[in-house]
Protein backbone atom coordinates (compact mmCIF):
# COMPACT_ATOMS: atom_id res chain seq x y z
CA UNK A 1 0.00 0.00 0.00
CA UNK A 2 1.34 3.40 -0.87
CA UNK A 3 0.08 6.98 -0.84
CA UNK A 4 -0.97 8.45 -4.16
CA UNK A 5 -2.61 11.68 -5.23
CA UNK A 6 -5.04 12.82 -2.57
CA UNK A 7 -8.49 11.47 -3.35
CA UNK A 8 -11.77 11.29 -1.53
CA UNK A 9 -14.20 8.84 -3.10
CA UNK A 10 -17.75 9.69 -4.10
CA UNK A 11 -19.86 6.86 -5.50
CA UNK A 12 -22.87 7.38 -7.78
CA UNK A 13 -23.68 3.76 -8.50
CA UNK A 14 -27.05 2.41 -9.64
CA UNK A 15 -28.91 5.60 -8.81
CA UNK A 16 -30.65 5.85 -12.14
CA UNK A 17 -33.09 2.95 -12.34
CA UNK A 18 -35.42 2.51 -15.30
CA UNK A 19 -38.51 2.27 -13.09
CA UNK A 20 -38.01 5.65 -11.46
CA UNK A 21 -37.04 7.86 -14.39
CA UNK A 22 -39.59 9.53 -16.60
CA UNK A 23 -38.72 13.20 -17.03
CA UNK A 24 -38.11 14.46 -20.57
CA UNK A 25 -35.22 16.76 -21.49
CA UNK A 26 -36.28 20.34 -20.77
CA UNK A 27 -36.75 22.69 -23.71
CA UNK A 28 -33.62 24.58 -24.64
CA UNK A 29 -35.41 27.89 -25.04
CA UNK A 30 -36.95 27.88 -21.56
CA UNK A 31 -35.62 29.55 -18.41
CA UNK A 32 -35.67 33.00 -16.92
CA UNK A 33 -33.16 35.66 -17.81
CA UNK A 34 -30.36 35.90 -15.28
CA UNK A 35 -28.65 39.07 -14.19
CA UNK A 36 -24.85 39.18 -14.49
CA UNK A 37 -23.04 38.45 -11.26
CA UNK A 38 -21.38 41.48 -9.71
CA UNK A 39 -22.30 43.76 -12.60
CA UNK A 40 -21.36 46.81 -10.54
CA UNK A 41 -17.79 46.84 -11.85
CA UNK A 42 -14.44 45.12 -12.12
CA UNK A 43 -12.45 43.62 -9.27
CA UNK A 44 -8.80 42.70 -8.78
CA UNK A 45 -7.13 39.80 -10.54
CA UNK A 46 -7.41 36.71 -8.27
CA UNK A 47 -4.25 36.24 -6.20
CA UNK A 48 -3.61 32.74 -7.59
CA UNK A 49 -3.29 34.10 -11.15
CA UNK A 50 0.31 34.96 -11.97
CA UNK A 51 -0.36 37.19 -14.97
CA UNK A 52 -3.36 38.07 -17.09
CA UNK A 53 -4.31 39.72 -20.38
CA UNK A 54 -7.78 41.19 -20.59
CA UNK A 55 -9.20 43.74 -23.02
CA UNK A 56 -11.08 46.80 -21.78
CA UNK A 57 -10.95 49.15 -24.78
CA UNK A 58 -14.29 50.17 -26.28
CA UNK A 59 -13.18 48.98 -29.73
CA UNK A 60 -12.17 45.50 -28.57
CA UNK A 61 -14.13 42.55 -29.96
CA UNK A 62 -14.63 41.22 -26.44
CA UNK A 63 -14.16 43.58 -23.51
CA UNK A 64 -13.42 41.77 -20.28
CA UNK A 65 -12.35 42.12 -16.68
CA UNK A 66 -12.22 40.00 -13.54
CA UNK A 67 -15.07 40.48 -11.11
CA UNK A 68 -14.94 40.79 -7.34
CA UNK A 69 -16.97 37.55 -7.08
CA UNK A 70 -13.85 35.60 -8.12
CA UNK A 71 -12.61 33.28 -5.39
CA UNK A 72 -9.85 30.79 -4.54
CA UNK A 73 -11.76 28.18 -6.57
CA UNK A 74 -12.80 30.10 -9.68
CA UNK A 75 -12.14 33.17 -11.78
CA UNK A 76 -15.22 35.16 -12.81
CA UNK A 77 -14.80 37.19 -15.99
CA UNK A 78 -17.32 39.75 -17.19
CA UNK A 79 -17.24 39.60 -20.99
CA UNK A 80 -19.15 41.79 -23.45
CA UNK A 81 -19.55 41.13 -27.18
CA UNK A 82 -18.95 44.46 -28.92
CA UNK A 83 -19.74 43.15 -32.39
CA UNK A 84 -23.04 43.12 -34.36
CA UNK A 85 -22.90 39.34 -34.75
CA UNK A 86 -22.82 36.47 -32.27
CA UNK A 87 -19.43 35.18 -31.16
CA UNK A 88 -18.71 31.53 -30.44
CA UNK A 89 -15.98 31.48 -27.79
CA UNK A 90 -13.87 28.59 -26.51
CA UNK A 91 -12.15 28.14 -23.15
CA UNK A 92 -8.96 26.07 -23.13
CA UNK A 93 -6.71 25.18 -20.20
CA UNK A 94 -9.51 25.13 -17.62
CA UNK A 95 -13.16 24.15 -17.22
CA UNK A 96 -16.06 26.49 -17.87
CA UNK A 97 -18.56 26.30 -15.00
CA UNK A 98 -21.92 27.15 -16.54
CA UNK A 99 -23.78 26.37 -13.31
CA UNK A 100 -22.09 29.40 -11.73
CA UNK A 101 -22.04 31.58 -14.86
CA UNK A 102 -24.79 34.01 -15.82
CA UNK A 103 -25.86 35.45 -19.18
CA UNK A 104 -27.76 38.61 -20.01
CA UNK A 105 -30.20 36.57 -22.09
CA UNK A 106 -31.72 33.15 -21.42
CA UNK A 107 -31.23 32.30 -25.12
CA UNK A 108 -27.43 32.55 -24.83
CA UNK A 109 -27.52 30.61 -21.56
CA UNK A 110 -29.57 27.78 -23.11
CA UNK A 111 -27.35 27.46 -26.20
CA UNK A 112 -24.17 27.59 -24.13
CA UNK A 113 -25.49 24.85 -21.88
CA UNK A 114 -26.30 22.64 -24.87
CA UNK A 115 -22.82 23.22 -26.30
CA UNK A 116 -21.21 22.41 -22.95
CA UNK A 117 -23.13 19.14 -22.66
CA UNK A 118 -21.68 18.09 -26.02
CA UNK A 119 -18.08 18.72 -24.92
CA UNK A 120 -16.22 15.81 -23.29
CA UNK A 121 -14.08 16.53 -20.24
CA UNK A 122 -10.64 17.81 -21.18
CA UNK A 123 -11.74 19.41 -24.47
CA UNK A 124 -12.25 23.15 -25.10
CA UNK A 125 -15.43 24.46 -23.48
CA UNK A 126 -17.53 26.58 -25.89
CA UNK A 127 -20.09 29.23 -25.07
CA UNK A 128 -21.91 31.82 -27.15
CA UNK A 129 -22.59 35.55 -26.82
CA UNK A 130 -25.19 37.29 -28.96
CA UNK A 131 -24.61 40.75 -30.50
CA UNK A 132 -23.97 43.36 -27.79
CA UNK A 133 -24.71 40.75 -25.10
CA UNK A 134 -22.65 40.16 -21.97
CA UNK A 135 -22.04 37.38 -19.50
CA UNK A 136 -20.30 36.72 -16.21
CA UNK A 137 -18.35 33.58 -17.00
CA UNK A 138 -17.07 31.38 -14.17
CA UNK A 139 -13.93 29.37 -14.94
CA UNK A 140 -12.66 26.76 -12.51
CA UNK A 141 -9.19 27.14 -11.07
CA UNK A 142 -7.12 24.36 -12.69
CA UNK A 143 -6.11 21.43 -10.48
CA UNK A 144 -2.68 21.53 -8.82
CA UNK A 145 0.18 20.91 -11.22
CA UNK A 146 2.64 22.73 -13.43
CA UNK A 147 2.29 26.17 -14.99
CA UNK A 148 -1.09 26.35 -16.74
CA UNK A 149 -2.30 28.90 -19.28
CA UNK A 150 -6.00 29.56 -19.81
CA UNK A 151 -7.20 31.08 -23.10
CA UNK A 152 -10.57 32.51 -24.11
CA UNK A 153 -10.62 32.99 -27.87
CA UNK A 154 -13.35 33.24 -30.52
CA UNK A 155 -13.75 29.91 -32.29
CA UNK A 156 -11.47 29.69 -35.33
CA UNK A 157 -12.52 30.77 -38.80
CA UNK A 158 -15.36 28.76 -40.25
CA UNK A 159 -16.68 27.52 -36.89
CA UNK A 160 -16.99 31.16 -35.85
CA UNK A 161 -19.21 31.86 -38.86
CA UNK A 162 -21.35 28.75 -38.31
CA UNK A 163 -22.00 29.83 -34.71
CA UNK A 164 -22.91 33.38 -35.73
CA UNK A 165 -25.34 32.24 -38.45
CA UNK A 166 -26.94 29.58 -36.23
CA UNK A 167 -27.56 32.18 -33.52
CA UNK A 168 -29.13 34.53 -36.08
CA UNK A 169 -31.42 31.77 -37.36
CA UNK A 170 -32.52 30.66 -33.89
CA UNK A 171 -33.02 34.16 -32.52
CA UNK A 172 -35.00 35.24 -35.60
CA UNK A 173 -37.16 32.11 -35.53
CA UNK A 174 -37.85 32.35 -31.77
CA UNK A 175 -39.50 35.74 -32.32
CA UNK A 176 -42.02 34.15 -34.69
CA UNK A 177 -42.68 30.71 -33.26
CA UNK A 178 -42.04 28.34 -30.37
CA UNK A 179 -39.14 26.20 -31.51
CA UNK A 180 -39.20 22.51 -30.52
CA UNK A 181 -36.44 21.63 -28.04
CA UNK A 182 -35.10 18.79 -30.26
CA UNK A 183 -34.66 21.29 -33.12
CA UNK A 184 -32.64 23.68 -30.97
CA UNK A 185 -30.56 20.78 -29.63
CA UNK A 186 -29.99 19.52 -33.18
CA UNK A 187 -28.73 22.93 -34.35
CA UNK A 188 -26.49 23.26 -31.28
CA UNK A 189 -24.99 19.86 -32.13
CA UNK A 190 -24.30 21.07 -35.69
CA UNK A 191 -22.54 24.16 -34.33
CA UNK A 192 -20.48 22.01 -31.98
CA UNK A 193 -19.56 19.76 -34.90
CA UNK A 194 -18.10 22.79 -36.68
CA UNK A 195 -15.44 22.90 -33.94
CA UNK A 196 -14.05 19.55 -35.09
CA UNK A 197 -10.58 19.20 -36.58
CA UNK A 198 -10.33 19.60 -39.49
CA UNK A 199 -13.34 21.96 -39.55
CA UNK A 200 -16.19 21.07 -41.91
CA UNK A 201 -18.37 24.19 -42.19
CA UNK A 202 -20.31 23.00 -45.24
CA UNK A 203 -21.26 19.81 -43.41
CA UNK A 204 -22.31 21.86 -40.36
CA UNK A 205 -24.59 24.07 -42.46
CA UNK A 206 -26.11 21.02 -44.17
CA UNK A 207 -26.80 19.56 -40.74
CA UNK A 208 -28.56 22.77 -39.68
CA UNK A 209 -30.77 22.58 -42.78
CA UNK A 210 -31.53 18.95 -41.92
CA UNK A 211 -32.48 19.99 -38.38
CA UNK A 212 -34.85 22.61 -39.81
CA UNK A 213 -36.47 20.19 -42.26
CA UNK A 214 -37.04 17.64 -39.50
CA UNK A 215 -38.62 20.16 -37.08
CA UNK A 216 -41.89 18.98 -35.55
CA UNK A 217 -43.95 22.04 -36.52
CA UNK A 218 -47.26 22.74 -38.17
CA UNK A 219 -47.01 23.15 -41.95
CA UNK A 220 -47.16 26.96 -41.97
CA UNK A 221 -44.58 27.30 -39.18
CA UNK A 222 -42.28 24.77 -40.84
CA UNK A 223 -42.40 26.66 -44.13
CA UNK A 224 -41.56 29.88 -42.31
CA UNK A 225 -38.60 28.26 -40.52
CA UNK A 226 -37.33 26.81 -43.80
CA UNK A 227 -37.62 30.22 -45.45
CA UNK A 228 -35.64 31.82 -42.60
CA UNK A 229 -32.96 29.14 -42.89
CA UNK A 230 -32.62 29.67 -46.64
CA UNK A 231 -32.21 33.40 -46.05
CA UNK A 232 -29.88 33.34 -43.06
CA UNK A 233 -27.64 30.44 -44.07
CA UNK A 234 -26.92 31.55 -47.61
CA UNK A 235 -23.28 31.71 -48.78
CA UNK A 236 -23.21 35.52 -48.87
CA UNK A 237 -23.99 35.78 -45.16
CA UNK A 238 -21.35 33.14 -44.35
CA UNK A 239 -18.68 35.01 -46.31
CA UNK A 240 -19.67 38.33 -44.75
CA UNK A 241 -19.14 37.05 -41.21
CA UNK A 242 -15.84 35.42 -42.17
CA UNK A 243 -14.64 38.63 -43.80
CA UNK A 244 -15.48 40.76 -40.77
CA UNK A 245 -13.74 38.36 -38.42
CA UNK A 246 -10.75 37.92 -40.74
CA UNK A 247 -10.17 41.68 -40.97
CA UNK A 248 -10.73 42.32 -37.25
CA UNK A 249 -8.52 45.24 -36.17
CA UNK A 250 -8.90 44.39 -32.47
CA UNK A 251 -8.95 40.60 -32.15
CA UNK A 252 -10.00 39.21 -28.77
CA UNK A 253 -7.12 38.05 -26.62
CA UNK A 254 -8.15 36.99 -23.14
CA UNK A 255 -5.69 34.80 -21.22
CA UNK A 256 -4.18 34.23 -17.82
CA UNK A 257 -1.46 32.06 -16.29
CA UNK A 258 -1.66 29.95 -13.14
CA UNK A 259 1.69 29.36 -11.43
CA UNK A 260 3.10 25.92 -10.66
CA UNK A 261 1.97 24.31 -7.40
CA UNK A 262 3.66 21.88 -5.04
CA UNK A 263 2.26 18.36 -5.71
CA UNK A 264 3.72 16.83 -2.53
CA UNK A 265 1.44 18.20 0.14
CA UNK A 266 -0.84 15.36 1.34
CA UNK A 267 -2.93 15.91 4.47
CA UNK A 268 -4.72 12.89 5.93
CA UNK A 269 -7.06 15.19 7.89
CA UNK A 270 -8.72 16.49 4.72
CA UNK A 271 -11.78 14.38 3.92
CA UNK A 272 -14.73 14.58 1.58
CA UNK A 273 -18.06 14.76 3.41
CA UNK A 274 -20.73 12.14 2.54
CA UNK A 275 -23.29 13.11 -0.08
CA UNK A 276 -26.68 11.51 -0.70
CA UNK A 277 -27.92 12.24 -4.22
CA UNK A 278 -31.15 10.28 -4.00
CA UNK A 279 -32.91 9.28 -7.22
CA UNK A 280 -31.93 11.16 -10.39
CA UNK A 281 -34.23 11.63 -13.36
CA UNK A 282 -33.26 11.41 -17.01
CA UNK A 283 -33.02 14.84 -18.63
CA UNK A 284 -33.39 16.68 -15.33
CA UNK A 285 -30.51 18.77 -14.05
CA UNK A 286 -29.55 17.96 -10.46
CA UNK A 287 -27.15 20.31 -8.67
CA UNK A 288 -25.47 19.46 -5.37
CA UNK A 289 -22.58 21.03 -3.49
CA UNK A 290 -19.72 18.93 -2.12
CA UNK A 291 -18.22 19.70 1.28
CA UNK A 292 -15.05 18.70 3.10
CA UNK A 293 -13.52 18.77 6.57
CA UNK A 294 -10.00 19.13 7.92
CA UNK A 295 -7.19 21.29 6.61
CA UNK A 296 -7.71 25.01 5.99
CA UNK A 297 -10.85 26.04 4.09
CA UNK A 298 -11.91 27.20 1.57
CA UNK A 299 -11.55 23.96 -0.39
CA UNK A 300 -11.31 23.13 -4.08
CA UNK A 301 -12.64 19.92 -5.58
CA UNK A 302 -11.42 18.07 -8.67
CA UNK A 303 -12.39 14.88 -10.48
CA UNK A 304 -9.50 12.44 -10.77
CA UNK A 305 -9.63 10.09 -13.74
CA UNK A 306 -8.51 6.53 -13.09
CA UNK A 307 -5.75 5.39 -15.43
CA UNK A 308 -7.30 3.11 -18.03
CA UNK A 309 -10.77 3.69 -16.56
CA UNK A 310 -13.86 5.06 -18.27
CA UNK A 311 -14.01 8.74 -19.17
CA UNK A 312 -16.16 11.10 -17.13
CA UNK A 313 -19.50 11.37 -18.97
CA UNK A 314 -20.34 14.72 -20.56
CA UNK A 315 -23.55 14.94 -18.50
CA UNK A 316 -21.61 15.19 -15.25
CA UNK A 317 -19.63 18.30 -14.27
CA UNK A 318 -17.77 19.17 -11.07
CA UNK A 319 -16.76 22.79 -10.54
CA UNK A 320 -13.74 23.61 -8.41
CA UNK A 321 -15.98 25.20 -5.79
CA UNK A 322 -17.70 21.83 -5.26
CA UNK A 323 -20.77 22.39 -7.43
CA UNK A 324 -21.74 18.98 -8.86
CA UNK A 325 -24.07 19.18 -11.89
CA UNK A 326 -25.68 15.97 -13.16
CA UNK A 327 -28.05 15.65 -16.12
CA UNK A 328 -28.17 11.96 -17.13
CA UNK A 329 -29.18 11.32 -20.72
CA UNK A 330 -30.33 7.70 -20.40
CA UNK A 331 -31.95 5.48 -17.77
CA UNK A 332 -29.77 2.96 -15.99
CA UNK A 333 -26.73 5.28 -16.02
CA UNK A 334 -24.18 4.98 -13.24
CA UNK A 335 -20.70 6.30 -12.61
CA UNK A 336 -18.01 5.99 -9.94
CA UNK A 337 -16.10 9.16 -9.18
CA UNK A 338 -12.84 9.92 -7.45
CA UNK A 339 -12.67 13.45 -6.07
CA UNK A 340 -9.54 15.22 -4.88
CA UNK A 341 -9.96 17.90 -2.21
CA UNK A 342 -7.40 20.72 -2.02
CA UNK A 343 -7.39 23.25 0.82
CA UNK A 344 -6.29 26.90 0.81
CA UNK A 345 -2.70 25.89 1.69
CA UNK A 346 -2.46 23.66 -1.36
CA UNK A 347 -2.60 20.50 0.76
CA UNK A 348 -4.79 17.67 -0.51
CA UNK A 349 -6.67 14.66 0.76
CA UNK A 350 -4.96 11.27 0.85
CA UNK A 351 -5.98 8.03 -0.79
CA UNK A 352 -4.14 4.78 -0.03
CA UNK A 353 -4.07 2.07 -2.68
Amino acid sequence: MRPSRGIGSLMLAALLCTACVSAALAGASSGATQSPTGSGGCGPTPSWIEQATVSQGAQEALTSCFQSSSSQAEAVLRITNNRPYAQLITVTGATLDLAESSFAGSFEAALSRLLANLSPAGTPSPFLLGPSQHASVSIDRPPPGGVQVVHLYPAPGNAFAVGALAWKLLSSASKRMSLPAPTVSCIAAAVHGALSTPPEPELALRRIHACVNAAALQANALRLLQKLASSVLRNAAFRQVLHREGTEAHPARIAYTVAQSNPYLPNAAIRLSPLNLGTLQVGQLTVRHLAATGGAPPYRFYLVSEAGGPAVPSWLKLAADGTLSIEPLTAGSSVNLSVEVVDSNGEHSVFVE
